[in-house]
């Protein structure tokens, strides 16, 4: 009887398995990279680039291009140029230009989303230029620019100073009341790719940016980080110099209190650092150097994230999502009166810094 039970299972096993459509590589191009850039008459050009591997084991990138009013019907016009069938199967990053991303991505996003073949890890990346050229570029780091770009993005949300980013991210915090998202600006260089900062949004419109030193105390504010370089400058003695401190942890808490009806932030964001480089005429045996370095990240750091949160009001976008903090502590919140109120909130920010030695290189 067992048997029979087992032969059922393995038959209808079978019989399902058969039912799965298939995609066999040879027959389908993958998609590594789409690009979008607007044109002058408001067109949409859109951009693919997927490997192709030889015979003798090397592997070529090719591209193709097309123009149309929407990203689905440019997906069909890159179909009519290619020999296989496109997939979006392997698909690792989604580029927009800056001008196009100005006027919304969300079509294009929940496009992707609903697109069974993608990943919520696909990277999203804003570009300052034209992504066509981005793409389209021949590089020393890497021969196919999508993985060059999604390995340059990885790794600097593990170890430097960009939060973390992805698909998921990026529609958790459009959805998400009190809350909006951002994105990695990238740009080209003559033969390599360079990460900006972050591109910040509005609803789903690019609005303002973060440059890469900006970049270090968001990640902090924004959910805390053990990665990441700072730079400050020294000051002493009618000298100047400059030292790097590593992040070895960083956090931050938010208190919040109601004055009158309206919210009040008390941030306190906490560094411990290490020092990795200092001018060689300043003497780190000397207690009173440590105290100096330790007091100018401090001083630096504070003024760097009071701006940042200063220009979060007034661009009226909530990156750090400071709506979803009043949210979750307060019944009965009403997300159009905390809009309303938010360019002008009293957001108190204060510092605490510790730095160590080691690692110090001169």
């Amino acid at each position: 009887m067992k048997n029979n039970y087992r032969v059922c299972i393995l038959f209808l096993i079978f019989i399902l398995a058969g039912c799965v459509p298939k995609e066999i590589i040879d027959e389908v191009q993958l998609i590594h990279a789409i690009g979008f850039d607007k044109k002058p008459d408001e067109n949409t050009q859109g951009t693919i680039t997927y490997p192709v591997f030889n015979m003798d084991g090397n592997v070529r990138v090719e591209t193709l291009s097309a123009v149309s009013h929407t990203s689905r019907f440019i997906r069909s016009k890159l179909n009519t140029q290619s020999p296989k069938t496109l997939t979006t199967g392997q698909l690792r990053v989604v580029l927009f230009n800056d001008r196009f991303a100005e006027k919304g991505i969300l079509e294009i996003v929940n496009s992707l989303y609903r697109d069974p073949n993608v990943g919520n890890r696909l990277f999203l990346t804003v570009v300052d230029g034209n992504t066509k050229e981005l793409l389209t570029k021949k590089y020393t780091a890497s021969a196919l620019p999508s993985m060059y770009l999604a390995d340059l993005l990885d790794q600097n949300i593990k170890s430097e100073n960009l939060p973390k980013t992805n698909l998921h991210v990026f529609l958790y915090s459009y959805y998400g009341e009190g809350m909006d998202p951002f994105l990695p600006i990238v740009k080209t260089h003559k033969k390599s790719i360079q990460l900006e900062g972050v591109a910040l949004f509005k609803r789903d419109k690019y609005v303002g940016k973060l440059n890469h030193r900006q970049s270090f105390a968001f990640k902090v504010l924004l959910d805390g980080s053990k990665s990441g370089n700072y730079e400050v400058e020294i000051k002493k003695d009618k000298r100047k110099g400059h030292a790097v401190i590593r992040n070895i942890k960083g956090t931050t808490t938010y208190d919040i209190k109601k004055v009158n009806g309206v919210p009040q932030f008390n941030v306190k964001m906490k560094i411990l650092g290490e020092i990795h480089e200092y001018p060689h005429w300043l003497n780190l045996e000397q207690p009173e150097n440590i105290a100096l370095i330790k007091k100018t990240l401090r001083k630096q750091l504070q003024d760097e994230a009071q701006g940042i949160v200063k220009k979060f009001q007034e661009l009226q976008v909530d990156p750090l999502g400071l709506g979803d903090q009043v949210r979750r502590r307060e019944k009965g919140w009403d997300y159009k009166v905390f809009q309303k109120q938010y360019p002008s909130i009293k957001i108190h920010l204060t510092t605490e810094v510790d730095v160590v030695e080691t690692g110090v290189i001169e």
